[in-house]
């Protein structure tokens, strides 16, 4: 699979992004929390960039229980929709 333009230029800056989404997040929350960004177009077979500040196996479970939780019909917090 070779990688578009936009991905690349997505991934060469996704730790930067990350640092400066860790101190965003920690100025709202008050302290250090996990998170995990996954940066994709809507191409088909289009590259997923990823960057988190947690190892990969705690990300793997968080988004297992994030997508069990959509499967079993959790409800969407609205406030949580961005309008494209």
């Amino acid at each position: 699979m070779s990688l578009a333009t936009p991905d690349k230029k997505i991934s060469e800056q996704l730790q930067s992004i990350a640092e400066g989404l860790n101190k965003i997040l920690e100025e709202v929350a008050g302290q250090r929390m996990s998170f995990s960004l996954v940066v994709f177009n809507a191409e088909a077979g289009s590259r997923m960039n990823y960057v988190s500040n947690r190892d990969r196996a705690d990300v793997a479970a968080a988004m297992k229980s994030l997508i069990k939780g959509w499967e079993e019909g959790m409800p969407d917090i609205k406030a949580h929709k961005l309008d494209s």
